[in-house]
Protein backbone atom coordinates (compact mmCIF):
# COMPACT_ATOMS: atom_id res chain seq x y z
CA UNK A 1 0.00 0.00 0.00
CA UNK A 2 2.82 2.44 0.86
CA UNK A 3 4.41 1.90 -2.56
CA UNK A 4 1.07 2.49 -4.28
CA UNK A 5 0.46 5.65 -2.27
CA UNK A 6 3.92 6.93 -3.15
CA UNK A 7 3.32 6.24 -6.86
CA UNK A 8 -0.06 8.00 -6.76
CA UNK A 9 1.47 10.93 -4.89
CA UNK A 10 4.23 11.27 -7.50
CA UNK A 11 1.56 11.36 -10.22
CA UNK A 12 -0.68 13.73 -8.31
CA UNK A 13 1.96 16.26 -7.31
CA UNK A 14 2.42 17.20 -10.96
CA UNK A 15 -1.04 18.78 -10.75
CA UNK A 16 -0.46 20.67 -7.50
CA UNK A 17 0.40 23.91 -9.31
CA UNK A 18 -2.84 23.78 -11.27
CA UNK A 19 -4.84 23.07 -8.12
CA UNK A 20 -3.12 25.90 -6.25
CA UNK A 21 -3.85 28.25 -9.15
CA UNK A 22 -7.54 27.33 -9.09
CA UNK A 23 -7.59 27.69 -5.31
CA UNK A 24 -6.04 31.17 -5.48
CA UNK A 25 -8.52 32.26 -8.19
CA UNK A 26 -11.45 30.98 -6.13
CA UNK A 27 -10.13 32.69 -2.99
CA UNK A 28 -9.62 36.04 -4.75
CA UNK A 29 -13.08 35.79 -6.31
CA UNK A 30 -14.62 35.03 -2.93
CA UNK A 31 -12.90 37.91 -1.15
CA UNK A 32 -13.50 40.37 -3.99
CA UNK A 33 -17.03 39.64 -5.20
CA UNK A 34 -19.01 36.60 -4.16
CA UNK A 35 -18.38 35.92 -0.51
CA UNK A 36 -17.38 32.60 1.05
CA UNK A 37 -19.75 30.52 -1.07
CA UNK A 38 -16.85 30.03 -3.48
CA UNK A 39 -14.89 28.28 -0.72
CA UNK A 40 -17.68 25.70 -0.58
CA UNK A 41 -17.43 25.06 -4.31
CA UNK A 42 -13.65 24.76 -3.96
CA UNK A 43 -14.03 21.59 -1.91
CA UNK A 44 -16.31 19.96 -4.49
CA UNK A 45 -14.61 21.19 -7.66
CA UNK A 46 -11.03 20.38 -6.65
CA UNK A 47 -11.97 17.07 -5.02
CA UNK A 48 -13.43 15.85 -8.30
CA UNK A 49 -10.09 16.69 -9.94
CA UNK A 50 -8.34 14.09 -7.76
CA UNK A 51 -9.62 10.88 -9.38
CA UNK A 52 -9.45 12.51 -12.81
CA UNK A 53 -5.78 13.35 -12.25
CA UNK A 54 -4.86 9.95 -10.82
CA UNK A 55 -6.58 7.87 -13.49
CA UNK A 56 -5.42 10.11 -16.34
CA UNK A 57 -1.81 9.75 -15.15
CA UNK A 58 -2.16 5.96 -14.93
CA UNK A 59 -3.54 5.85 -18.45
CA UNK A 60 -0.82 8.15 -19.81
CA UNK A 61 2.03 6.06 -18.35
CA UNK A 62 0.37 2.70 -18.97
CA UNK A 63 0.20 1.88 -15.27
CA UNK A 64 -3.45 0.89 -15.51
CA UNK A 65 -2.41 -2.14 -17.59
CA UNK A 66 1.02 -2.75 -16.07
CA UNK A 67 -0.43 -3.05 -12.55
CA UNK A 68 -2.68 -5.89 -13.76
CA UNK A 69 0.37 -7.99 -14.70
CA UNK A 70 2.47 -7.32 -11.59
CA UNK A 71 2.46 -9.42 -8.36
CA UNK A 72 0.76 -6.75 -6.27
CA UNK A 73 -2.52 -6.83 -4.42
CA UNK A 74 -5.22 -5.24 -6.50
CA UNK A 75 -6.96 -3.99 -3.39
CA UNK A 76 -3.80 -1.97 -2.67
CA UNK A 77 -3.99 -0.35 -6.11
CA UNK A 78 -7.62 0.60 -5.46
CA UNK A 79 -7.07 1.50 -1.82
CA UNK A 80 -4.22 3.90 -2.55
CA UNK A 81 -6.44 6.00 -4.81
CA UNK A 82 -9.25 6.14 -2.28
CA UNK A 83 -6.82 7.03 0.52
CA UNK A 84 -5.18 9.71 -1.64
CA UNK A 85 -8.57 11.14 -2.52
CA UNK A 86 -9.61 11.27 1.13
CA UNK A 87 -6.33 12.93 2.20
CA UNK A 88 -6.53 15.60 -0.48
CA UNK A 89 -10.18 16.21 0.36
CA UNK A 90 -9.38 16.71 4.06
CA UNK A 91 -6.61 19.18 3.15
CA UNK A 92 -9.01 21.12 0.92
CA UNK A 93 -11.59 21.13 3.71
CA UNK A 94 -9.02 22.53 6.14
CA UNK A 95 -7.92 25.25 3.69
CA UNK A 96 -11.52 26.23 2.91
CA UNK A 97 -12.36 26.36 6.62
CA UNK A 98 -9.40 28.63 7.37
CA UNK A 99 -10.24 30.94 4.45
CA UNK A 100 -13.87 31.10 5.56
CA UNK A 101 -12.89 32.02 9.13
CA UNK A 102 -10.58 34.75 7.82
CA UNK A 103 -13.30 36.07 5.50
CA UNK A 104 -15.90 36.21 8.27
CA UNK A 105 -13.52 37.93 10.70
CA UNK A 106 -12.55 40.51 8.08
CA UNK A 107 -15.90 41.12 6.38
CA UNK A 108 -18.69 40.30 8.86
CA UNK A 109 -20.75 43.33 9.89
CA UNK A 110 -23.64 41.74 11.78
CA UNK A 111 -23.25 38.68 13.96
CA UNK A 112 -19.86 37.09 13.12
CA UNK A 113 -20.66 33.94 15.08
CA UNK A 114 -23.90 33.32 13.16
CA UNK A 115 -22.22 34.07 9.83
CA UNK A 116 -19.38 31.70 10.66
CA UNK A 117 -21.74 28.86 11.62
CA UNK A 118 -23.79 29.36 8.45
CA UNK A 119 -20.72 29.32 6.21
CA UNK A 120 -19.14 26.35 7.96
CA UNK A 121 -22.41 24.48 7.54
CA UNK A 122 -22.20 25.13 3.80
CA UNK A 123 -18.62 23.86 3.69
CA UNK A 124 -19.46 20.62 5.47
CA UNK A 125 -22.48 20.08 3.23
CA UNK A 126 -20.19 20.44 0.22
CA UNK A 127 -17.72 18.09 1.90
CA UNK A 128 -20.42 15.43 1.96
CA UNK A 129 -21.13 16.04 -1.74
CA UNK A 130 -17.40 15.88 -2.54
CA UNK A 131 -16.91 12.49 -0.88
CA UNK A 132 -20.01 11.16 -2.58
CA UNK A 133 -18.99 12.30 -6.06
CA UNK A 134 -15.35 11.25 -5.60
CA UNK A 135 -16.31 7.72 -4.58
CA UNK A 136 -18.80 7.31 -7.41
CA UNK A 137 -16.36 8.72 -9.99
CA UNK A 138 -13.60 6.34 -8.88
CA UNK A 139 -15.89 3.33 -9.04
CA UNK A 140 -17.07 4.37 -12.51
CA UNK A 141 -13.47 4.91 -13.61
CA UNK A 142 -12.44 1.42 -12.52
CA UNK A 143 -15.43 0.01 -14.38
CA UNK A 144 -15.51 2.07 -17.58
CA UNK A 145 -12.25 4.05 -17.62
CA UNK A 146 -11.70 7.69 -16.76
CA UNK A 147 -13.14 9.14 -19.98
CA UNK A 148 -16.46 7.30 -19.84
CA UNK A 149 -16.59 7.67 -16.07
CA UNK A 150 -16.20 11.43 -16.38
CA UNK A 151 -19.09 11.67 -18.82
CA UNK A 152 -21.28 9.50 -16.62
CA UNK A 153 -20.61 11.61 -13.53
CA UNK A 154 -21.36 14.77 -15.53
CA UNK A 155 -24.65 13.20 -16.55
CA UNK A 156 -25.32 12.26 -12.92
CA UNK A 157 -24.86 15.92 -11.98
CA UNK A 158 -26.82 17.51 -14.80
CA UNK A 159 -29.78 15.15 -14.85
CA UNK A 160 -30.85 16.18 -11.30
CA UNK A 161 -30.20 19.84 -12.18
CA UNK A 162 -32.45 19.58 -15.22
CA UNK A 163 -34.96 17.64 -13.13
CA UNK A 164 -35.10 20.48 -10.58
CA UNK A 165 -35.50 22.98 -13.42
CA UNK A 166 -38.50 21.03 -14.70
CA UNK A 167 -39.94 20.54 -11.22
CA UNK A 168 -39.85 24.30 -10.63
CA UNK A 169 -42.75 24.55 -13.06
CA UNK A 170 -44.94 22.47 -10.74
CA UNK A 171 -46.85 24.47 -8.09
CA UNK A 172 -46.30 21.96 -5.27
CA UNK A 173 -42.49 22.06 -5.71
CA UNK A 174 -42.28 25.75 -4.86
CA UNK A 175 -44.41 25.12 -1.79
CA UNK A 176 -42.08 22.33 -0.71
CA UNK A 177 -39.04 24.57 -1.19
CA UNK A 178 -40.62 27.29 0.94
CA UNK A 179 -41.42 24.73 3.63
CA UNK A 180 -37.84 23.45 3.61
CA UNK A 181 -36.49 27.01 3.77
CA UNK A 182 -38.77 27.87 6.69
CA UNK A 183 -37.64 24.75 8.53
CA UNK A 184 -33.98 25.67 8.05
CA UNK A 185 -34.64 29.21 9.25
CA UNK A 186 -36.38 28.00 12.39
CA UNK A 187 -34.21 24.97 13.11
CA UNK A 188 -31.72 25.23 15.93
CA UNK A 189 -27.99 24.79 15.59
CA UNK A 190 -28.24 21.32 17.14
CA UNK A 191 -30.75 20.14 14.51
CA UNK A 192 -28.72 21.53 11.61
CA UNK A 193 -25.52 20.06 13.05
CA UNK A 194 -27.19 16.67 13.38
CA UNK A 195 -28.46 16.88 9.80
CA UNK A 196 -25.01 17.77 8.47
CA UNK A 197 -23.37 15.03 10.53
CA UNK A 198 -25.85 12.49 9.15
CA UNK A 199 -25.22 13.69 5.57
CA UNK A 200 -21.44 13.51 6.02
CA UNK A 201 -21.67 10.06 7.64
CA UNK A 202 -23.86 8.84 4.78
CA UNK A 203 -21.39 10.15 2.19
CA UNK A 204 -18.50 8.40 3.98
CA UNK A 205 -20.47 5.16 3.99
CA UNK A 206 -21.06 5.54 0.25
CA UNK A 207 -17.33 6.27 -0.19
CA UNK A 208 -16.43 3.01 1.57
CA UNK A 209 -19.05 1.11 -0.46
CA UNK A 210 -17.57 2.56 -3.66
CA UNK A 211 -14.15 1.34 -2.52
CA UNK A 212 -15.47 -2.19 -1.96
CA UNK A 213 -17.23 -2.14 -5.34
CA UNK A 214 -14.04 -0.88 -7.00
CA UNK A 215 -12.01 -3.70 -5.45
CA UNK A 216 -14.49 -6.25 -6.82
CA UNK A 217 -14.37 -4.63 -10.26
CA UNK A 218 -10.58 -4.44 -10.37
CA UNK A 219 -10.14 -8.02 -9.19
CA UNK A 220 -12.19 -9.16 -12.18
CA UNK A 221 -10.39 -6.87 -14.64
CA UNK A 222 -8.09 -8.61 -17.11
CA UNK A 223 -5.48 -7.37 -19.56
Amino acid sequence: MKAMLYADWMNFRQSIRSILFVLVVFALTAFSFSGPMFFNFTVVFLSIMVPTTLFAADQAYGWNRLSLSMPILRQDVVGSKFVMGALVNVVLLSVSTVLTVVYVLVSATGNPSADLMENLAGIFACEAIAFLMMGVLMALSFKFGIEKGRYIIIACVWVPVLGVFLLERLPWFETALHAAGNWLNTAGEAQISLLLAAALAASLVVYVICYLISVKIYQKTEL
